[in-house]
């Protein structure tokens, strides 16, 4: 486990008032419009780095590597990678990623607890919370006003989360309660000013004595947003193990830090990560289907048409047609005009006129679109049910869900190879060129 540079937790409150707190912050339509997210609605692949990439990094990332989250140390004076360390990281920085569709774990490293033990050699000699209560709950506050304000600095707005780092410590029943006091006080005074509050820490130290704490009904204890839960397993998912229970932070609030200090290469960028994986937020949930001219557009074949056709998929293809000005109306026959249409479509297209809806046709059609800068796992929205859909016309299966899943991965992969493009799990500029040039798999 890499102890110097890590993040944190998420959701499960007790009683009514901080239960009530936390409806708010998670249904807010403010919290909804936050840009950039810290970290939002998200099921997916994240990773940190002791310091925030250079923008080259970050754009080759961007369109190569299945990461659409990335941990930031924004605050704390424990840091290992301070504002000292820091070239790159800004408020301009955060905006052109969050831009580029990246979300942000920010991670606050701070004071830990009594027992922690400090490396002699290392540049950073953390600081320690007080043993006396009353004193560590005064400073959990003062690090919560201070991760408050970073998070301001950066562009991150209410309903953003801050995740508490609390390295790995042998644990003692005197420093597991001053740790709870602490962050009790620090998720309560986030909670106050509109804030969520997150966990980061090993699983066998404070992930497991929080989640002790909730099995046993702490009295008064208010349990953080998130949980971000270190445990070094090398399987991308949120499951908790031996430390994070299944009957906590069950709604899409965790992060499972999985894969630790690892060299990993995109888009000819290295990097030393901690590799993580992220449900959060409301997970990524699929948008509703567009039919603009309200007739179903999602199926799981596209057939070759030509005149005489009838039913909804013709529907669909005279829909695509009068999208692009070729077409005046949708009526489900495909009669001379469908056919002239297809046939003036496939003309721009630099394809012979035989009247006939091909695969090439359907994908080219069902590819037009504006699209995000890049799609890849958790991704959601319009662009991913046209690429499902245009994904299916050329020959491949993926899930018909509007959330570019694990189906989808291999969808685009193999489609990538029968292209002959590079073998990433992103759907860029060059997959998109292909789709709309009418390219089976």
């Amino acid at each position: 486990m890499r102890l110097v540079p890590s993040p944190t937790a998420r959701l499960l409150v007790t009683g009514l008032v901080t239960g009530l707190v936390a409806s708010i912050l998670l249904s807010s339509p403010a919290r909804a419009a936050t840009t950039p997210q810290a970290p939002g609605d998200f099921t997916g692949h994240g990773f940190d780095a002791c310091v925030a990439p250079k923008q080259s990094v970050m754009d080759a990332w961007n369109l190569t590597s299945p990461f659409s989250a990335i941990g930031i140390y924004v605050s704390g004076s424990s840091r290992y990678c301070g504002d000292k360390y820091q070239p790159n990281l800004s408020s301009s920085w955060v905006a052109r990623n969050a831009k580029n569709g990246w979300r942000f774990i920010p991670i606050h490293v701070g004071r830990q607890v009594p027992c922690f033990k400090n490396n002699p050699n290392s540049r950073v000699q953390k600081k320690k919370m007080s043993s006396n209560i009353a004193t560590a709950r005064s400073q959990a506050v003062a690090e919560a006003q201070e991760t408050i304000a970073a998070l301001t600095k950066y562009g991150f707005g209410p309903g953003s989360v801050s995740y508490l780092d609390i390295e790995w410590y042998a644990r003692t029943a005197a420093c597991d309660r001053v740790l709870l006091e602490f962050a009790d006080a620090w998720t309560e005074h986030l909670h106050s000013q509109g804030y969520q509050s997150g966990l980061y820490s090993s699983g066998s130290a404070g992930i497991k004595v929080v989640d002790e704490a909730r099995l046993a009904g702490r009295p008064g204890f208010t349990l953080p947003d998130h949980m971000w839960n270190a445990w070094v397993n090398k399987k991308a998912d949120t499951r908790g193990g031996p430390y994070l229970s299944n009957s906590g932070w069950t709604n899409h609030q965790r992060i499972h830090q999985y894969h630790n200090g690892v060299n990993v290469r995109y888009g000819g960028k290295t990097l030393n990560i901690d590799k993580n994986y992220l449900d959060v937020g409301r997970g990524s949930v699929a948008v509703k289907q567009s039919l603009p001219c309200g007739v179903k557009m999602t199926f799981t074949s596209y057939p070759t048409l030509k005149t005489g056709a009838s039913g909804p998929q013709v529907a669909a293809l005279e829909c695509l047609l009068k999208q692009q000005k070729l077409l005046s109306s949708v009526d489900e026959q495909y009669g001379a005009g469908t056919a002239r249409a297809v046939d003036a479509f496939r003309r721009k297209q630099g394809w012979s006129a035989n009247g006939t809806a091909t695969r090439a046709t359907w994908v080219a059609l069902l590819a037009k679109g504006t699209n995000p800068r890049v799609l890849k796992e958790g991704s959601v929205g319009q662009s991913v049910w046209r690429l499902q859909r245009a994904l299916v016309a050329a020959g491949l299966r993926p899930r018909l869900t509007g959330v570019y899943d694990a189906k989808t991965v291999k969808a685009v992969q193999a489609y990538r190879k029968a292209r002959k493009l590079a073998g990433w799990t992103t759907t860029e500029s060059t997959v998109w060129a292909q789709l709309r040039r009418g390219k089976t798999a």
